[in-house]
Order: C-alpha cells, then structure tokens, then sequence
C-alpha cells in the first residue's frame, strides 16, 4: 500500500455533501453508549476502529474489495491480544467499534479537537464516510475532545445538528479515575495501538504507568484524581458554552441516566429533534452501566468538588434549562 492512499479520490470527495451530527460530551459521560444506540438505530455514517486505523486508504480498500480482509486482519489482532472488550469498560473489541474522530485529527495535524486548521480534516471525515456509506441520512461522528469546540464546529459546518450529552459530573470522574487507575497499573494493546503516530501521548501513558510504580498506587491516585477535577471543571465549564454558541433549532439535549433508564423515549426526542429515520435492521443496544458505586478517594472529594463548580458558575443544571445568550 505504500505510496497508494485515497489522495486519488479528492475529486469525488468534494462532489459529496453529507450532513453532519455531532455527539459533545466530556470523555465517560455515556458518549459510547449513545454513539452506539444511535447508530443501532438511526440512519447513520459513523467511524468506525477499521476507519481510524486505516483511515488513509479507506477508500481505496473500499473500491479494490480489500477492505473485509483488513477488518478480519484487525479482529484476527485483537483476538491474539485476548481482548474480547476494551477492558476499561464491556464495549466489545472489533474493527467495529465505534470511535472519536479526534484520533484522525491528532495523528494527522497534531491536535484532538477542531479548530480553524483542522475543521477541512473533519470535512474530510465526513465525506469518506458518506461515500462509503452513501444510503446514510446523515454521517454521526463523536468526540469528548471537541466537547468545548461547538462553535468551531458551527462555524465550518453551517448545517450541522448537535446532540449534547450530560452526565452527573460525580459519575464523570468516578469513570476517568476508574480508567486513571487502570492506566497506572498495565500498558493497553488497543489504547497503545490508537496512540500510534502520536509521540507523546504514548509517552504521557508510560509516565504514568512510572508514576505509579516509583511512587505507589496512593500517590499516583492522588495526582491523577487531583488532575481529573480539574479537567472535568473546565470541561464542563466549556460543555456550556459550547451549547450556548448553538441555535436551539440545531440541538438537543440528552441525559446519561435517562437514556439508560428510557432508551425508547430519549431516541424518540433524538429523532423529533434532528429529524433522524429509524432503520429498518435496528439493533437494540442494552444498557450495561457499571458499578454506580464511588471510589473511596471520589467519594472523600465529592462535596469539594461541587462546591468548586458552584462557585465558578457551572449550574449543574440540565442543559436544556440554560438559555442561549
């Protein structure tokens, strides 16, 4: 393959207009469950383990029949490592499993999120998808790292729809230092496979995986949940924002516990709002929450924590409350 890659279709791209919708939520608010049930149940493009580890030529296995051959070269992989799911949580392991277009962006233009330089490259997603997926009613992409970048979304993509996600901000760090632990402890097949082409990142996982060995699990959980709060403040500060910058007519709002309890009526609100058809091979995705229960150290740092987010004016409110200025 090398020197062949889908430079070849750059005219055909441009002659595709898909319509994009767009998942925001901070990373372990429920983004992959509902990235899942919708494309379980919605006419939809979505991006896929396959796309982002192959993504430079995916046209071209598409159009010379070679793409079943690398999705079973990928399961074939996962299966040597004996990783039937992703081990931080039960999504299954496969070519198909559904993931964020921010790994396209930080391998190929060194950022996560969409900005000015890298909207063209989300442009570009969108389009590979389309063409692969052409009897699609829209192309649904997710990615926690453009939770604070809606407007920059909007402003290269004037047609797009927006389906926010929320999740208890307690639950949201409760997940992260669940999976700040596990990096800690062991180096991850698939995770180390994502961060190919990305120097630091992978450098940034083998520090912490020192940190805890040198300094011990206490320590380690300590500067890594002192990090998480952190984060999730700002993340949440910008979840808000982000949903201001957008017309109510193009966005919905979702909650992580609604969907688990009520799959049925949160996708009947999906599908009112953006005005999405359900598929006639709809595959219904079970709810599989993990133990709501709060780590020790989580549950010690609760009440100091949302009383952090009410004094810098994060509402905790559910989004649909929160009038766009």
């Amino acid at each position: 393959m090398r020197g062949r890659d889908d430079s070849v279709f750059e005219a055909e791209l441009r002659k595709v207009a898909p319509r994009p919708v767009f998942i925001i939520g901070l990373h372990r608010s429920g983004t992959t469950f509902l990235y899942q049930t919708l494309t379980n149940t919605f006419s939809v493009a979505s991006l896929t383990a396959y796309h982002v580890l192959h993504y430079d030529r995916v046209l071209l296995q598409h159009r010379e029949g070679t793409a079943t051959a690398a999705r079973e070269k990928l399961d074939g992989l996962f299966r040597s490592w004996g990783m039937a799911t992703r081990r931080i949580d039960d999504v299954a392991l496969s070519h198909a499993l559904l993931e964020e277009y921010g790994w396209v962006l930080r391998r190929h233009a060194g950022v996560f999120h969409t900005n000015a330089r890298t909207a063209p490259l989300v442009d570009e997603i969108c389009r590979k998808l389309h063409i692969l997926t052409p009897s699609a009613e829209a192309v649904l992409l997710k990615n926690p790292w453009d939770a604070g970048h809606a407007g920059d979304l909007l402003a290269h993509f004037h047609d797009a729809r927006f389906i926010f996600m929320q999740r208890d901000p307690v639950a949201i760090v409760n997940s992260q230092f669940r999976f700040a632990r596990y990096s800690g402890l062991t180096k991850d097949p698939y995770l180390h496979m994502l961060l190919g082409g990305i120097p630091l990142g992978r450098t940034w996982m083998r520090l912490q995986r020192a940190v805890r060995k040198a300094a011990g699990g206490f320590w380690h959980g300590r500067i890594a949940l002192s990090y998480i709060l952190r984060d999730v403040t700002r993340g949440l500060g910008r979840l808000e924002a982000s949903w201001t910058a957008v017309p109510p007519r193009r966005r919905v709002a979702l909650d992580y516990s609604s969907l688990v309890r009520d799959p049925d009526g949160t996708l009947e609100k999906v599908a009112r709002s953006l005005g999405l058809s359900p598929r006639r091979d709809r595959v219904r995705v079970e709810p599989n929450p993990r133990d709501p229960t709060l780590l020790p150290e989580v549950a010690a740092a609760e009440a100091g924590f949302r009383r952090r987010l009410s004094e810098k004016g994060i509402t905790q409110r559910p989004l649909d409350e929160i009038r766009t200025s």
